[in-house]
């Protein structure tokens, strides 16, 4: 078991042993410096954040681990240009190649970097938005500047809730409702990444995977973050699955593949992210039927050899098809054996589908033509 498998589940669990309790005190200390450390850092930013001369909006969230931001800023940028706007996403890029000096993903005409210099939720949002430029750089300050000289009239700022370096006219704060506040901690004896008021800085809450929870525990979550920010609007929003794009059309930014096509056809999926289990999920969802799956670590590096063994396996339970998430997809552009697989890969593309009227989120920029 991992370090981090072994804290995770830590955190989860309500009887823990004496040694494990002894290992919670310690991690309560180490939480406590971490959010001092947080709360200064934060006043000193704020203090001292520049304005860059158009609208932002940052979408981000109050936990570590994923919420759901790529697929609604996906979302967001398309109403936004369907509003008249046009829009620029910047993005830190983590571990990518162009983190440090920071660069251009995307002109809103063409890729312009590979997967690895733009990092692969930056590379996706690319791929899925080809009218909407994608900066990436650890300086979003620079990113933010750049983005206005290349025409942009409106930011979406991803993963910017602890950003405070720059100037926000919106604060879009997702949370995922099968956790949404991060077992009450501050890392690492919990998730949270601040301290709960910082939700009082918050424009508009979304509640992610809002349909993988009781509606009872929705609306307690409802009362929660009213207690925390008061008025602030919330919608509920979850994950659908949208097509079923054959590889080599996603890799050219086709996105065709109507899911009546797959309708019952054998896939075996293949994906390496944080669970695996809700993938299987939104696959049946849309009308697979899965005959097996292989199941990597989050973030797994693909290699041609990984491929050989997804489509061994493929072949011996007999699929139709391999089926895999855009983000996994990303990661397995450049090899070589996608090229001559005898099994063909196809990418279950998803969408944030808002459970309640989306003009709640176009209000958070009506006001900034």
């Amino acid at each position: 078991m991992s370090l981090e498998n072994y804290v995770t589940g830590l955190m989860k669990n309500p009887a823990p042993s004496f040694g494990d309790r002894l290992v919670l005190h310690l991690l309560e200390k180490l939480e406590k410096v971490y959010l001092s450390q947080v709360v200064m850092k934060r006043k000193k930013d704020r203090a001292h954040a520049a304005d860059c001369g158009i609208p932002v909006i940052s979408v981000g969230n109050i936990t570590a681990g994923g919420t759901g931001k790529t697929p609604c800023i996906i979302a967001m940028a398309d109403m936004l240009e369907k509003d008249g706007f046009h829009p620029t996403i910047i993005s830190r890029g983590y571990r990518s190649g162009l983190e440090k000096e920071g660069g251009v993903v995307s002109d809103g005409k063409r890729i312009l970097v590979s997967q690895s210099m733009a990092g692969d939720e930056p590379y996706m949002m690319a791929l899925k938005l080809p009218k909407v430029p994608v900066l990436v750089g650890r300086d979003r300050i620079a990113s933010a500047r750049r983005a206005r000289e290349m025409g942009a009239d409106m930011l979406l700022m991803d993963d910017g809730f602890q950003y405070w370096k720059l100037k926000r006219d919106r604060d879009i704060v997702l949370l995922d409702c099968t956790n949404p506040f991060g077992y009450g901690h501050g890392l690492p004896r919990g998730l949270l990444r601040e301290p709960l008021d910082a939700l009082k800085r918050a424009s508009l809450f979304i509640l992610t995977k809002s349909d993988q929870v009781s509606p009872e525990k929705v609306e307690e979550i409802k009362g929660h973050l009213a207690q925390e920010a008061g008025s602030v609007p919330v919608i509920s929003a979850c994950h659908r699955p949208s097509k079923a794009v054959p590889f080599a059309c996603w890799k050219e930014r086709v996105h065709e593949g109507d899911l009546s096509s797959i309708q019952g056809k054998r896939a075996y999926l293949v994906s390496g992210i944080g669970n695996p289990k809700a993938f299987a999920g939104t696959a049946k969802e849309a009308g697979f039927f899965l005959t097996g799956e292989m199941a990597y670590d989050d973030h797994h590096r693909y290699t041609e050899e990984d491929v050989r063994n997804v489509l061994s396996e493929a072949v011996k339970y007999g699929a139709d098809m391999i089926v895999t998430t855009e983000k996994d997809a990303v990661k397995m552009m450049n090899l070589l054996e996608m090229e001559r697989a005898v099994v063909p890969f196809y990418v279950l593309e998803i969408e944030m589908a808002f459970l309640e009227d989306q003009s709640l989120i176009e209000k958070q920029w009506e006001d900034l033509k």
